[in-house]
């Protein structure tokens, strides 16, 4: 009796019908109208480009290069422009966590301005309390996190946006950018966001909450209180989501 492999299995196709009154469970599939279907992979991050002012070698020897680019030092003065924390998981396509990944930034300034010999933007002023680069790595839940500002706009450019590159071992390494749905109109403008499909550009861009980080621990509110004269004075610091999914190598 010759008997036909089920492996490996094209991915998006159903395998067979179960015979009536067969159970199975395999974790991960989907059973319907007794037919066993794999689940459709998550659709890759688009790749974008990463620009004529990717860090120049030389930034990753600066003092400060961690994931706050707000401020360099916690007695610092902040940098320009409004706040936001940009955070998310790099996952594969079946939806998994990737550990170890090394996540990386650029942007511009509040100004518009990047730190790179290449842009000498004279109407631009580069602001030095602003970090320009960040760098971080993934633990086992997959996840980053980057406190930074809204992006200033440039000749060229119309769309505001955070360029990333992500590497991992066993996957693509991906570079592409984010934009945030509050500046609509500006990203219908750009030529690069323009390029993307309708649901490439759902991938890239970041539903930002406006509303107020929540309340601090209770053992924390009698500080942040003395804080509250300060605190409204500054914009509240906006938050956003921007998951990334990788492509094997």
């Amino acid at each position: 009796m010759t008997t036909t492999s089920l492996s490996p299995i094209p991915r998006r196709r159903f395998l067979q019908t179960l015979a009536a009154g067969a159970t199975l469970s395999i974790p991960g599939w989907s059973l319907a109208n007794s037919t066993l279907y794999l689940p459709d992979d998550l659709p890759l991050t688009p790749v974008q480009t990463s620009g004529p002012f990717y860090p120049e070698v030389t930034i990753e020897k600066q003092l400060h290069n961690d994931t706050n680019l707000v401020r360099k030092l916690a007695d610092h003065e902040a940098a320009r422009g409004q706040q936001i924390e940009v955070s998310g998981i790099v996952k594969n396509q079946r939806g998994g966590p990737v550990s170890g990944s090394v996540v990386e930034v650029w942007q511009a300034c509040a100004t518009g301005r990047y730190n790179h010999s290449k842009d000498r933007s004279k109407e631009n002023l580069l602001d030095n309390n602003f970090q320009f680069w960040g760098r971080t790595i993934t633990g086992r839940d997959g996840r980053y996190s980057f406190q930074t500002i809204i992006p200033g706009k440039y000749p060229g450019r119309f769309g505001r946006h955070i360029h990333y590159r992500i590497d991992a071992e066993g996957y693509r390494s991906l570079t592409t950018q984010c934009y945030f749905d509050t500046f609509g109109e500006d990203n219908a403008k750009d030529g690069i966001y323009h390029r993307l499909s309708k649901q490439d550009r759902r991938l890239v861009t970041v539903q930002v909450d406006k509303s107020a980080k929540k309340a601090m621990k209770a053992e924390a509110r009698a500080a942040a209180e003395r804080e509250i004269a300060k605190k409204a004075r500054r914009p509240a610091v906006w938050s956003g989501t921007f998951d990334v999914v990788l492509a094997k190598a």
